[in-house]
């Protein structure tokens, strides 16, 4: 059972609480007024206050105004005596309240005389000042035998007669053991009796008024850890705040409805929780509502509607009011605590807005929405404002609609909200059109869903040139549907689209330039491309990017290919004028990283798709991610290369158009699970993506396949994974696509699957060939791998080789390989008896792999150190106990509460992820569990190192 909350942040209220029970004990008389919100914690400190008063030995009468009840003569009088009085109805028992001046009011609950049923509302003023007097004689009578207090709870719904005694009995209190208590809301703006009560007490010099704060983030996130029974995330504190304004009722209530939908309180829910309408809260809002003139509840649903647009102008248009009725109507929200004070209008909290706007019919809401696109469109407002309503209406809008939903359509594009564009062009689409408009608005559609990789964006695309009969419209369109049929897997298709478009006559302007870049790219990545090339101008960047495709392909020099591809970028980083999946530039980067030139290659990638973001071509900025990834992975920084190709995945589903980022960003992402030893999560994004099926024979597919191979041979299906690397390699071999750097992906671990399978001479004739291959290009990287290899399959200079490898990786900025190849070396010192000897690489090897999280080439070094006479400083240790880069962003996190899910969430990786850094951390740092982590992660220095 959850604990009730206990009185938060009321420190100064409760110690009113006992001062004013001291000042009535000693006979001064004292009131205590609590002004405050509805659900601020009024009551329950009246309930404390009652606690307190009986435990000193007060008598205690309460009472509580009704708003049903207030037009009812002393209901809130009879409530706090006639319990006590029915007790001793004659006023002769102990005590003898009733005598005196007090018997004044004996006919005050004495229900069977008929003038007292009904008349008492017409009493004239000498009646209702005996009446008021002989109440105040009650008390003192009573407070003769002990303290009394009087307590009224929502004192601003007392009945009129009720309220002349209380103001009587306060005018009156000094020399008295009586505290009279009081709770309420503040009054609305129209004069009442119940104001004139609230300045009575506040004048009175015996009065304390409390004023009710809300409560702050810390209370509030002590109160939902209370209901919830675990400490909610900052993200959800922070919301709940927003929504509750801190009112502790609104908060439990809250929290109360996230148990019961079982939303957990972690930054996950926070965009739930601004749907969520805890139903006592309803209920009040509701009423709220209910008691409202017409006027007010129409503009409470205009506000509902426009929601952060909500103008006074644009509310009265929505609400069908004009201006001075607009300002009446929100005088009286503001009045009932609906609205917050000045403009434009907004709820005083979100679930007031979720529940008006639920309550309304879909015809309301329809209509509501219709008038809010007309009034913002009217304004010139923002279109992707006006859209959002357009989107909330039916079929039937003025053709300005269209044009809107296409203008915000083409904003979202730009911003990098795909999704958000072909939201509103389908809304678009339902309007009837003309066959030449209908075709462009169908290629704005097709262009948008390729970008949100939505396999409409054929059927669109197509439909589009199908339906227009413009030339200049088809021939923009066909490079579109050449990408969208490509990233379908259709590339023979695909090259016969661009080819359409490309032409080799008239002018070549942007649109020309950017099909001839598309179909330039299609054809190299599809079969048999590499020698049905057509030949078509291109601008002196593309030829040169191009030209070292070539030559690498052609089997010519590094040097050669580097000079061709370091020309493109030579005159720095410019992309074409509309946006493409592969512009030059970017293959220039990805020549340059084939040719060891790794930091120049991600300075160019980085600025590539900061500049595509920028200018919203998503296309481009994606694959020049991917490749950004792949050449941080090539670097051994597998943290980032991780983060980045999970944010090119993220939004990735198996149903999904696939374009050249995606295989690309798997690929890497594969391969950096498979060096932080969790094979099995690889295994799993493939499936999640649908990626692990038969994928194209095109060159994107490629390090995804070698990839895929790799990681069978990982999970011991090595016949499975040596067949897929060998077909990939065979098929890019012959198609010109077996990049460099293909080598250190798949050749170890080909090799390897070999010897296994029993085809030891097959491994060493496959690596003899990629030795060759690779002196034969020159790069370091691959040929170092390639030696390494060759090391471990044949028996004579093997550690002549490894260490020729392990120069030329010196200055190659690829701590993966170095590591892998140092452990290699070591290894092999070791076996042959140089014990000592192979201590340093071992060392070195493990420093580097612990240090880029490179979890199977540590593991290694550590077995190798051990049989090499190591002794490491604890199990779990290596001899470096740092942590990596993502360990510590890991720890950090959790460090600050977060669960695994949310932290998987803010770092884009996995929950397995972080699970599995976890384990490493509490291995290095020496703990057991997860709260010891920010002690340890406070103190001062870095963790130690330790070796023997």
């Amino acid at each position: 059972m959850r604990r009730e909350n206990r009185l938060l942040e009321r420190d100064r209220e409760l110690g009113f609480v006992q001062s004013a029970l001291q000042q009535a004990m000693g006979g001064d008389g004292a009131v205590l007024a609590f002004e405050g919100a509805g659900g601020l914690g009024k009551t329950s400190l009246l309930q404390s206050l009652r606690v307190a008063a009986q435990t000193q030995g007060f008598t205690v009468l309460h009472a509580r105004g009704s708003e049903l009840e207030r037009d009812f003569p002393w209901t809130v009088v009879r409530q706090l005596f006639e319990r006590l009085l029915a007790a001793d109805p004659t006023g002769t028992g102990d005590g003898a309240a009733l005598t005196g001046p007090a018997a004044l009011i004996r006919t005050l609950f004495d229900y069977d005389q008929d003038h007292h049923s009904g008349g008492l509302a017409a009493l004239g003023d000498d009646e209702l000042y005996a009446t008021v007097h002989g109440l105040y004689w009650l008390c003192c009578n009573l407070s003769a035998r002990q303290p009394l207090l009087l307590v009224v709870d929502d004192a601003q719904w007392a009945d009129r007669f009720s309220l002349h005694f209380i103001s009587y009995l306060i005018n009156r209190l000094e020399g008295e053991s009586v505290l009279v208590a009081l709770a309420h809301c503040p009054a609305p703006s129209a004069h009442d009796a119940a104001q004139d009560l609230i300045m009575s007490a506040r004048a009175s010099p015996l009065a304390t008024v409390a004023r009710l704060a809300p409560l702050s983030e810390g209370a509030a996130r002590e109160v939902l850890t209370t209901q919830l029974g675990t400490a909610p995330h900052d993200s959800v504190v922070h919301r709940c705040m927003e929504i509750t304004e801190g009112n502790p009722l609104h908060l439990t209530e809250l929290a109360k409805e996230m148990a019961l939908r079982g939303l957990p309180p972690t930054a996950s829910a926070v965009p739930r929780l601004r749907l969520l309408s805890p139903t006592s809260i309803a209920w009040d809002i509701r009423r709220s509502i209910g008691r409202l003139p017409e006027p007010a509840v129409a503009l409470a649903q205009a506000t509902a509607v426009l929601d952060t647009d909500a103008a006074p102008q644009h509310s009265a248009d929505v609400a069908g009011l004009d201006e001075s009725g607009a300002d009446e109507a929100a005088k009286y929200l503001r009045d009932a605590g609906l609205l917050r004070s000045g403009t434009p209008y907004a709820f005083h909290s979100s679930v007031a807005r979720h529940v008006v706007y639920a309550d309304m019919t879909a015809q309301q809401r329809h209509q509501a929405h219709r008038r809010a696109a007309a009034s913002l469109h009217a304004a010139d407002a923002d279109p992707a404002a006006v859209a959002e309503h357009v989107c909330r209406t039916g079929p039937g809008v003025p053709p300005w609609a269209v044009r809107v939903l296409r203008s915000a359509s083409s904003q979202a594009v730009h911003t990098g909200q795909p999704v958000t564009a072909v939201r509103y062009l389908r809304r678009a689409l339902a309007e009837p059109t003309p066959d030449p408009a209908r075709a462009h608005l169908l290629a704005q559609l097709g262009s948008a869903e390729l970008l949100a990789r939505d396999r409409a964006a054929v059927g669109h695309l197509a439909e589009a040139i199908h339906h227009s009969r413009d030339r200049e419209v088809i021939r923009a369109v066909r490079p579109e549907l050449a990408l969208a049929l490509a990233a379908d897997g259709r590339y023979p298709e695909a090259v016969d689209v661009a080819r359409q478009s490309c032409g080799t006559d008239g002018p070549q302007d942007a649109v020309t330039t950017r099909a001839r870049l598309i179909e330039r790219v299609l054809t190299r990545m599809s079969r048999g491309g590499s020698r049905a090339t057509p030949a078509y101008d291109l601008p002196p960047g593309a030829v040169r990017a191009h030209a070292a495709v070539e030559a690498w392909s052609r089997g010519l020099p590094v040097g050669r290919v580097a000079r061709f591809a370091g020309a493109a970028v030579a005159d720095g980083v410019r992309l074409p004028d509309q946006d493409v999946e592969l512009p030059p530039v970017s293959l220039a980067a990805w020549m340059l990283a084939q040719c060891d030139d790794l930091p120049a290659a991600e300075q160019v990638l980085t600025r590539v798709a900061r500049q595509a973001s920028r200018h919203g071509r998503l296309l481009t900025a994606t694959t020049a991610e991917s490749m950004r990834a792949r050449v941080l992975l090539d670097t051994g920084r597998l943290a980032e290369a991780e983060t980045v190709a999970r944010s090119v995945l993220r939004d990735h589903h198996a149903t999904d158009l696939t374009p050249v980022g995606v295989p690309v960003a798997a690929a890497v992402l594969v391969h950096c699970l498979i060096e932080t030893d969790r094979p099995a999560e690889a295994e799993e994004l493939l499936k999640a993506t649908g990626l692990d099926g038969t994928l194209p024979d095109a060159a994107p597919f490629v390090p995804l396949r070698l990839a895929r191979g790799r990681l069978s041979i990982r999970l011991a299906r090595d016949e499975d994974g040596l067949q897929e690397l060998l077909a990939c390699r065979a098929l890019a071999l012959a198609e010109g696509w077996l990049y460099p750097s293909a080598t250190t992906e798949y050749l170890t671990d080909a090799a390897r699957a070999l010897a296994v399978t029993g085809s030891v001479r097959a491994a060493r004739a496959l690596v003899l060939e990629e030795v060759n291959r690779c002196r034969a290009f020159g790069a370091a990287r691959p040929l170092a791998v390639a030696l390494r290899t060759l090391a471990s399959v044949t028996s004579d200079k093997g550690l002549a080789r490894l260490e020729d490898a392990d120069r030329l990786l010196e200055d190659v900025p690829d701590t993966l390989e170095r590591a892998r190849t140092l452990v290699e070396l070591g290894s092999a010192l070791r076996r042959a008896g140089h014990r000592t000897q192979a201590r340093q690489p071992l060392t070195a090897g493990l420093e580097l792999a612990h240090g880029i999280g490179a979890a199977t080439v540590a593991a290694a070094a550590r077995s190798e150190l051990r049989l090499a006479g190591t002794r490491l400083s604890r199990v779990g240790d290596g001899l470096c106990t740092a942590l990596t880069p993502a360990e510590e962003r890991v720890a950090q996190k959790a460090a600050e509460g977060l669960s695994n899910k949310e932290i998987s969430r803010e770092l884009y990786v996995s929950v397995k992820t972080v699970e599995w850094h976890l384990g490493q951390v509490y291995a290095k740092l020496g703990i057991a569990k997860r709260s010891e982590l920010p002690r340890v992660l406070a103190l001062d220095g870095p963790p130690v190192r330790r070796s023997s």
